[in-house]
């Protein structure tokens, strides 16, 4: 059933584009028009809003260069799958960020290795200690997502028979490591070829990198991470307050 019609305010010094964007923003958010839906054509929505066709069209823009919709030659515009979100300034895993989605998770590589000297200073390791060093390819509802690319002290003994497939930090407080704080960076960039491969695409896309250190309850560094994410699939949610 369709929701009762929200009407742009013509007055208002908000743009016409931007309110029709958070009109048709809402349609797809709560599943009014659903992943694969035909949306309305613009000749529609003119009409439905009384609005210009160049309104429209920047609405339309925005909502494809966000990652909402998807033009299909021949066929119109579509609702695209959701972006997978995680909400700041939770500390989650993958696992817990994509819960009640059709998500997995395939082992690249594990195993010990002698870390560079960024990732040494990074973990304040001991001269001689190694990393276990785990790589994993994240799929949703079926198509790669990502890559995370862990750094985890090798005095916390991880296995290397345990399954990675599954929640490492499940896995890492199974060991009695208590998580509980991280500080994490994010920054936008271009695929690398490895990462045009391991996500299984023929061009560059957009990223969104991810750098996060993850402390223990006792202020000891457990695991430094690198998530690389399809830009148009993934996003993060904050909210800011302002005290006076």
């Amino acid at each position: 059933m369709n929701k009762e019609l929200q009407k742009l305010d013509h007055n208002s010094v908000i743009p016409l584009y931007y309110q029709l964007k958070e009109i048709l923003l809402e349609k797809i958010e709560s599943g009014e028009w659903g992943e694969g839906q035909l949306v309305a054509s613009e000749n529609d929505l003119q009409k439905t809003y009384g609005v210009s066709r160049a309104t429209v069209r920047r609405t339309m823009e925005l909502l494809v260069n966000e990652g909402f919709l998807e033009k299909r030659r021949g066929k119109g515009t579509i609702v695209k799958k959701p972006k997978i979100e995680e909400n700041l300034p939770l500390l989650k895993s993958f696992t817990e960020e994509t819960k009640g989605r059709n998500a997995s998770k395939r082992v690249i590589t594990a195993q010990y290795i002698k870390p560079p000297s960024k990732i040494k200073e990074i973990l304040a390791l001991f001269p001689d200690e190694q990393v276990f060093y785990l790589k994993r390819l994240m799929i949703v509802d079926g198509s790669p997502l990502g890559i995370l690319t862990s750094h985890i002290p090798g005095r916390y003994k991880l296995s290397l028979e345990e399954d990675y497939s599954k929640s490492l930090y499940q896995i890492l407080e199974k060991s009695g490591i208590r998580l509980w704080e991280a500080n994490q960076i994010i920054e936008a960039s271009m695929s690398t070829k490895e990462e045009i491969s391991l996500l299984g695409l023929k061009t560059s896309f957009p990223t969104l990198v991810i750098k996060r250190g993850v402390y223990s309850v006792g202020g000891d560094p457990v695991e430094y991470v690198k998530g690389v994410y399809h830009a148009d699939r993934y996003r993060y949610h904050l909210k800011l307050t302002r005290h006076q």
